[in-house]
């Protein structure tokens, strides 16, 4: 009976931190960027992290020599930071313009669609086109991953943010155009040249 109660002792802390963190999509710096699927699963960079939980608020995500602490604040907020090579650290951001969602994810969606939820888009709009176009789709997807070098490269710069914001609209612009798809391809290609030239990304 003795052994059964400390079992059960030992057992109520472990869980207690059954709790998985949150999900999240945060860049931290050049380290490049976190991804938590909310069930367990923690990406960092696009790689898979060995994660350990220390508390039933606070984990610690770890891939090579890039280390990702990971808290939840008193209000239920994601606060995440990173410890990487040569004494490198910071504070990681939320992040929306780019998915740091996993790899084998990325070549999926390169086979099927754009970057973004093709569900989510308004029917006609230059969104629209882009799910309706394997070149078009397999452009977003090359931009996606160039910009998010560049972000990585720049340290998370929010002009660079800015811009990648102001270029979106300025690709919308498209649907004035008489040849969409020409107007697109285009658009797509200049962005995708001017990151990789001004960045020295691939």
């Amino acid at each position: 009976m003795k052994k059964l109660i400390l079992l059960a002792l030992t057992l109520i802390p472990l869980a207690s931190f059954a709790a998985a963190p949150q999900p999240f999509n945060f860049s931290c710096g050049k380290t490049g960027g976190v991804y938590s699927d909310g069930k367990g699963g923690v990406w960092i960079d696009g790689n898979k992290a060995t994660v350990k939980q220390s508390s039933p608020t606070y984990w610690e995500a770890s891939s090579g020599k890039t280390v990702i602490s990971i808290g939840r604040s008193a209000e239920g907020n994601p606060e995440i930071s990173f410890t990487g090579p040569n004494r490198t650290h910071g504070i990681c951001l939320a992040e929306d313009e780019v998915s740091f969602a996993p790899v084998a994810g990325k070549k999926t969606t390169s086979q099927t669609g754009p970057s973004f939820a093709c569900a989510a888009v308004s029917k006609g709009s230059m969104e629209d086109l882009i799910c309706q176009s394997k070149t078009l789709s397999a452009q977003d997807v090359k931009l996606t991953e160039t910009y998010k070098l560049a972000l990585a490269k720049s340290n998370n710069n929010s002009t660079l943010k800015a811009e990648q914001r102001g270029w979106i609209k300025g690709r919308n612009e498209c649907w004035k155009e008489d040849d969409k798809n020409a107007c697109l391809q285009d658009a797509y290609q200049q962005r995708i040249t001017e990151l990789q030239s001004k960045y020295g990304v691939k």
